[in-house]
């Protein structure tokens, strides 16, 4: 596996968004004590509740987004990155959906095919009334790295 992140993704046919500023008082990550926190990263805004397979392309949307600021971290070197320990998905949903899992596996099947076995996390999928800018799905995440 090639170590730039950049690459692997164009392997992937996918490119990294530009990461733009925070939309408020936040930081895009934060990192101590080899862990990295990389705060939560929105899909298309305005697109709302969809169902399992729309929103299973949002979340890909999402850890692209996520992808992009664990880039900006890390230099681009994937050789930084130990593990990927947990993905919170956070899925706007109507009241009855049940379909939060499919969904988080856009975000979930991204990660795995750019990291390998570092990128198997443990997860959270969890529906909510709404998102930030309307979006339909959220996308945070907890990194180990090398020290």
């Amino acid at each position: 596996m090639t170590s730039n992140l950049k690459d692997r993704l164009a392997s992937l046919g996918h490119t990294l968004p530009e990461l733009g500023a925070p939309a408020a008082n936040y930081l895009h990550y934060r990192e101590g004590k080899g862990l990295l926190v990389i705060a939560g990263q929105i899909g298309t805004p305005g697109r709302g509740a969809l169902d399992a397979q729309a929103g299973r392309a949002e979340a890909e949307v999402a850890a692209l987004k996520l992808l992009a600021v664990l880039d900006a971290a890390i230099g681009g070197d994937l050789g930084r990155v130990r593990q990927v320990l947990r993905l919170g998905i956070f899925v706007a949903a109507a009241p009855g959906f049940t379909e939060h899992s499919a969904v988080a596996d856009g975000a979930s099947n991204l990660v795995v095919a750019v990291l390998g076995e570092r990128g198997r996390h443990a997860r959270a999928a969890v529906g909510v009334a709404s998102l930030p800018a309307g979006a339909a799905v959220e996308v945070e995440a907890l990194v180990e790295l090398v020290s």
